[in-house]
C-alpha cells in the first residue's frame, strides 16, 4: 500500500496546489478542501488515524474469469487476456454510516493480474450526487452541523438539480444483501480499440447473478445492523456470490462527462467476465487505499470534472492514517 501511496503523491503534488483565476471570496474546492471536509464531518477526535469516508467494510477474496468471447472483441485489454485473475474486494457502506440497514454501499476492487493490474471504486447506484467538485464539496458541508443555516441548505437541495436528482434516484432502489446487490463504476471511462489510435466511452457495471432484489419490511426489520457481513458468510460457506461485469456503450447524446447524469433507453452492452467472490478476509483492507486512476493497458482515464479530484483527496486521506 505505502507503494501505491508514493506512487501518486507526484499527481497529488501538481493537483493539490492547483490554482485558478477566481474571485478571493469564492470557496476553491480542490484536494485539500475536500479532505478537510470529510474530517469536520466524519473526523474521530479520539482516533486521528480512522478513515473519514466509507468508514465500514470488510474484506473478501475473489476470482476474476474473463468471458472467452471478450478477446474477440474489438477491444484490447491484456489484462483479460489471463484466464484466470486474483481479486482482493473490500465492500462498504457509504460516509460513516455503521448501520448496514442503509442504501448507500461501496465496493472497491484490486485485479492483481501476471503482468498488470486494475483497481475499480464503485458505488450500488448508477449516477453520483454531484457533477462538479463544488456541489460534491456543499453535498458534504450541508451535513456539518451548524456550518449553513437551513435557508440556505434548503435552497441548495431544492435548486440543484444534482441534488434532487440523486434523491428521487434513491427513493427508487432498497436495502439488499451483497448477493442482490449491483454495482456500477459511476464515471465512464475510454476504451482503447485493437488496432487503432482511437478510444471509445463505456461505463461498467457488475450485476449480481441472484439478481437484483430488495429486503422486505419484515426481513429488514428483523436484520442486524452487521446483516451484511453476517449474510455473505453464511452465502459464501456454500458459494460464492457472482457478480457478471458489463460494459455499456453510450447512446448518441448520452452525456460521458458527467456523473449526475442516468442513461435511459436500451443501450450495447459487452460481458466482459464474472467476478467470483468466494471468501471472507477480515478487516484489514479497511486500513488500505483504492486509487481509481490505476489502471490497466487499455484504459483511460475519465473526462469528468470528478474524476481528477478523487486520486489526490485519497492520497491526503491515506497519508493521515498512517
Amino acid at each position: 500500500m505505502l507503494k501505491n501511496f508514493k506512487k501518486v503523491l507526484t499527481i497529488c503534488a501538481s493537483t493539490c496546489l492547483l490554482g485558478t483565476f477566481v474571485n478571493a471570496q469564492e470557496t476553491i474546492y480542490d484536494p485539500d478542501k475536500i479532505a478537510e471536509i470529510f474530517y469536520r464531518l466524519n473526523g474521530d477526535p479520539n482516533d486521528s488515524k480512522a478513515r473519514v469516508n466509507h468508514k465500514k467494510g470488510f474484506c473478501a477474496n475473489a476470482t476474476f474469469i474473463a468471458d472467452k468471447n471478450f478477446n474477440l472483441s474489438n477491444l484490447n485489454i491484456p489484462l483479460f487476456n489471463q484466464a484466470t485473475i486474483p481479486v482482493q474486494v473490500r465492500y462498504s457502506l457509504g460516509g460513516a454510516i455503521q448501520d448496514d440497514r442503509s442504501k448507500q454501499r461501496g465496493m472497491a476492487l484490486k485485479f492483481m493480474g501476471n503482468e498488470d493490474s486494475w483497481t475499480m471504486v464503485m458505488l450500488n447506484t448508477e449516477i453520483n450526487f454531484a457533477k462538479n467538485p463544488k456541489e460534491f464539496g456543499q453535498f458534504f458541508e450541508m451535513k456539518i452541523p451548524n456550518l449553513m443555516d437551513q435557508k440556505t441548505i434548503d435552497d441548495l437541495n431544492n435548486n440543484v438539480d444534482s441534488y434532487k436528482n440523486f434523491s428521487a434516484y434513491l427513493d427508487k432502489i432498497g436495502i439488499s444483501s451483497l448477493e442482490h446487490t449491483p454495482f456500477y463504476s459511476i464515471h465512464t471511462f475510454w476504451f482503447k480499440e485493437k488496432g487503432k489510435d482511437k478510444t471509445i466511452p463505456a461505463r461498467w457495471k457488475f450485476i449480481p447473478k441472484d439478481g437484483i432484489s430488495y429486503l422486505s419490511q419484515s426481513e429488514l426489520k428483523s436484520a442486524s445492523k452487521d446483516f451484511l457481513k453476517e449474510d455473505f458468510i453464511a452465502y459464501t460457506k456454500n458459494k460464492p456470490i457472482e457478480y457478471q461485469m458489463y460494459l455499456e456503450f453510450p447512446n448518441k447524446g448520452d452525456a460521458v462527462d458527467d456523473t449526475t447524469a442516468l442513461w435511459t433507453g436500451d443501450h450495447k452492452t459487452l460481458l466482459v467476465g464474472t467476478l467470483k467472490v468466494e471468501k471472507y478476509d477480515g478487516e484489514a483492507c479497511n486500513q488500505d487505499v483504492y486509487f481509481p486512476s490505476e489502471l490497466p493497458s487499455g484504459v483511460e482515464a475519465p473526462i469528468d470534472p470528478l474524476f481528477d479530484l478523487r486520486t489526490p483527496t485519497y492520497a491526503i486521506t491515506f497519508g493521515k492514517r498512517q
